[in-house]
């Protein structure tokens, strides 16, 4: 790497309520095609990493690479603000940190 510029990388955590799910494979359909908007929206990479075994609850985590911090900033906040904007999400906690 030449230069003084340094990668800022964003990482955001989501613990996700699904209050009208009444089944597993109810939660991952609405998981898996939220994923898949965040992906094609915000261009970041996505896992579910917690929770995966209960029908209403899941841990998403997040990480955007950029070389300009600011804009880690404003994807991962976007990312947070679009997954609030869904009605049938609760988003129980949010963690962001950045290195």
């Amino acid at each position: 790497m030449g230069g003084s510029s340094h990668s800022s990388i964003g990482h955001l955590i989501l613990v996700l309520h699904f209050p009208f799910s009444h089944s597993l494979k109810e939660k991952r359909f609405h998981l898996s095609g939220l994923k898949k908007k965040i992906q094609d929206r915000f261009h970041v990479s996505i896992a579910e990493t917690g929770d995966m075994d209960l029908w209403q609850k899941s841990v998403l985590e997040v990480v955007y690479v950029s070389a300009n911090r600011v804009q880690v900033e404003k994807t991962l906040s976007s990312v947070a603000s679009f997954v609030a904007s869904h009605p049938e999400i609760q988003v129980l906690d949010e963690i962001q940190e950045y290195i």
